[in-house]
């Protein structure tokens, strides 16, 4: 029981003086506005016209990632690039949906 008695009467001498060594920080700058970053949220979308098909091409900091193929009276089909290479992967609309491939940071 003394034992107990004594452990609290350390702990409470502890906290007490590590309560005391409060310091005010100086005011800390606000984080860099998302805006000034070179990151561009949204896609450019480039549409051109090729004969009867008409072809949009999707790129985020200026690397395509994606074309978007309409046909004249045919169903329309993507084409994403493949991360792990430099070839182009068909993807249908009729086609399971694709899995997102995300580069969180890249060199």
């Amino acid at each position: 029981m003394i034992k107990y008695i004594i452990s609290g009467i350390f702990l409470i001498i502890v906290c007490s003086v590590m309560a005391e060594d409060t310091e005010v920080l100086e005011n800390v700058p606000p984080p860099p506005s998302s805006i000034d970053s070179d990151y561009i949220g949204e896609p450019e979308v480039t549409i051109k016209k090729e004969g009867t098909k008409t072809v949009e091409e999707y790129r985020v900091n200026g690397q395509l990632y994606m074309i978007k193929v309409n046909p004249e009276n045919m169903p329309s089909y993507y084409l994403y690039k493949n991360t792990s290479g430099g070839d182009w992967v068909r993807y249908n609309t009729e086609d399971p949906m694709i899995v997102p491939q995300w580069v969180i940071f890249s060199f």
